[in-house]
């Protein structure tokens, strides 16, 4: 990373239109990878191109020979609905043992914490008074036996919020709603099918003819069932190792048994990407990576099992299936990986 002096002196460097090379590869890497897309726009437009440039986000067109949206992606506005809480709670930092769930989450996790009101005004959907508090028993349960793991006890018996808050960096705490509201607010299944109808702006649109994967059963199977999950924003590189074992030794680290850190389905992967980009206007699983889901397919009947996997590049959620596990790439450096998620259920 570059000392805070070296940066100021890049930045002045631009300003006075003096190049340099960027000492930190890494860094370089990154800043070229970023102005990518404002390169290949510029350079669209020059060659007549217009602002309509066909981005290599959607690997469909060539892996699946899918007609993508020809339009550079971009974020949509935030709708002022949603408040978002930066930084932890006003006030001294309380005794976390003697505070309800809520709050310690809301110390711990911050923003990263979404409430089921937040959830609530995403999906545009209501739950009913006593349903509303079983799922916040449902989360008192959850954080207390989160508290309880080896990891973090420790630090709770010394009110130690900072350690805490560095454990769970990359951590979200959500709630996964099978149920969602239409467009006149009533409730329907959470699925992938409605979930690309009611966010369009995080998928790629078809001109002609539909995308492959709405011809498969996955495509409108919801959400399984009413659950608080912990979600790394990290993904496991299995270039080397399936998910089954990555996900299995995540477990030991975390001292847990092997069934509380499962694999997203395709539904799940969405769905956490959409919830965590509504609220916080950030795409937190959007890495270099091929997100490898538990979700399978067959292209026909008596054909072997396909694999469906997930890459998010700027805003955009690209869905694809092949056999086995995808490899890296030199031109599309995209690992396979998985991204954790932990349970108690």
């Amino acid at each position: 990373m570059m000392d805070r002096d070296t940066l100021v002196q890049a930045i002045l460097n631009l300003e006075n239109k003096r190049s340099e090379a960027v000492p930190d590869p890494d860094l370089a890497y990154e800043l070229a990878h970023h102005v990518k897309p404002h390169i290949d726009r510029l350079a669209a437009f020059r060659d007549g191109g217009g602002s309509d440039v066909a981005f290599d986000l959607d690997e469909e067109i060539e892996a699946l020979g899918a007609e993508a949206e020809a339009a550079a992606p971009t974020r949509p506005k935030r709708t002022g609905k949603i408040p978002v809480e930066k930084g932890p709670p006003d006030g001294a930092v309380p005794t976390l043992a003697s505070v309800p769930p809520i709050d310690q989450a809301r110390w711990i996790f911050m923003e990263r914490f979404f409430s089921l009101e937040k959830i609530e005004e995403v999906l545009d959907h209501s739950f009913e008074a006593d349903v509303f508090a079983k799922h916040q028993q449902a989360f008192d349960t959850f954080f207390k036996n989160l508290l309880l793991l080896p990891k973090t006890i420790e630090a709770i018996e010394r009110n130690d919020v900072q350690s805490l808050q560095k454990t769970f960096a990359s951590h979200v705490i959500l709630f996964r709603s099978p149920l969602m509201g239409n467009e006149a607010g009533k409730p329907i299944p959470c699925s992938f099918e409605t979930m690309r109808t009611k966010f369009p702006s995080y998928f790629f649109r078809q001109k002609k003819r539909p995308n492959w994967y709405q011809r498969h059963d996955f495509y409108q199977q919801p959400v399984s069932e009413p659950r608080w999950v912990l979600c790394d924003t990290e993904y496991l590189n299995c270039t080397l190792r399936r998910p089954e074992r990555k996900l299995n030794s995540y477990a030991k680290d975390w001292d847990l048994p092997g069934e509380c850190i499962n694999q997203k389905s395709v539904v799940e992967d969405v769905y956490d990407r959409i919830i965590c980009g509504e609220i916080l206007e950030e795409d937190l699983f959007a890495r270099n990576c091929r997100s490898l889901t538990s979700t399978t397919y067959r292209a026909r009947k008596k054909s072997p099992q396909r694999l469906v996997f997930t890459v998010q590049r700027v805003h955009k959620i690209a869905i694809h299936g092949r056999a086995g596990v995808p490899h890296w790439k030199a031109k599309k450096r995209l690992w396979p990986g998985a991204f954790p998620v932990m349970t108690f259920e």
